[in-house]
C-alpha cells in the first residue's frame, strides 16, 4: 500500500472512531461535524473526502462493525445447527447490537431505508447475507420449502426485524425486543419449515 493510501486509510479510521464515540457519549443528533473532526485530529473540510454527511458516516461504521472472515461465517454455521436455531441466533446477535448501540442503528435503519440498495453494498447488510445463506443451507438439506428462494425468505425476516425494530423505537423501547422479533419469526419459520 502507498503511503498515501496508507494515510487516507488512517484519517478515515480516525474519522470512524471518533464518530462512533462521539455518537455513544452525546447521540447521533447532538454530535457535530466539528466535533468529529476535532476528536479525529483533522480539519473540518477534511471530513467531507470521506463522508458527505453524518448519515454516511453513521452508515459506514455500522457496515465496519458487521464485516466477518469466511472462517468466522462457516465456523458459525457448523456450529449451530438447524435452520431455524440459525436464524434464531442471527436474530439474536442483531438485537444484542442493537441494544447497544441503539441510536446508531435507528439512524442506520432510516438512512438504510431512504437509500435502498447501493452499490457498494449491493447484496444488503451482513443480517441479511447470512438469512439468506441459512435458507439456503435449509434448501438444501430439505428442511425449507422450494415455493420461495432464499434471498426472499430473508428478505422476509428482514423486514419481520425491520417493523418491530421501528415498533421498539415508536413506543420507548418498552418491550422485549428479541421476544418480540423470535415471536414473529417463529410463526413466519412455521409456513417455510418442511414438516419432517
Amino acid at each position: 500500500m502507498k503511503l498515501r493510501d496508507k494515510q487516507k486509510a488512517e484519517v478515515k479510521s480516525a474519522l470512524i472512531r471518533a464518530g462512533e464515540d462521539l455518537f455513544k457519549t452525546n447521540g447521533f443528533a447532538e454530535t457535530t461535524i466539528e466535533e468529529i473532526t476535532g476528536a479525529a485530529g483533522v480539519a473540518r473540510g477534511t471530513f467531507y473526502n470521506y463522508f458527505q454527511t453524518k448519515e454516511d458516516l453513521a452508515l459506514e461504521i455500522f457496515y465496519e462493525s458487521e464485516e466477518l472472515t469466511t472462517e468466522q461465517i462457516d465456523n458459525f454455521f457448523a456450529t449451530t445447527p438447524g435452520t431455524d436455531n440459525q436464524i434464531k441466533a442471527l436474530i439474536a446477535n442483531a438485537v444484542e447490537w442493537t441494544l447497544k448501540k441503539p441510536e446508531l442503528v435507528l439512524v442506520t435503519l432510516l438512512e438504510k431505508m431512504k437509500r435502498g440498495q447501493t452499490s457498494e453494498h449491493s447484496q444488503g447488510p451482513l443480517f441479511r447475507r447470512l438469512i439468506t445463506e441459512a435458507f439456503k443451507r435449509g434448501q438444501s438439506a430439505g428442511v425449507i420449502t422450494r415455493e420461495r428462494s432464499p434471498q426472499d425468505l430473508a428478505h422476509d425476516i428482514d423486514g419481520l426485524y425491520m417493523v418491530h425494530l421501528v415498533r421498539w423505537y415508536h413506543y420507548g423501547q418498552q418491550e422485549d425486543l428479541l421476544s418480540a422479533i423470535l415471536s414473529a419469526v417463529n410463526t413466519y419459520l412455521a409456513g417455510a419449515m418442511i414438516e419432517q
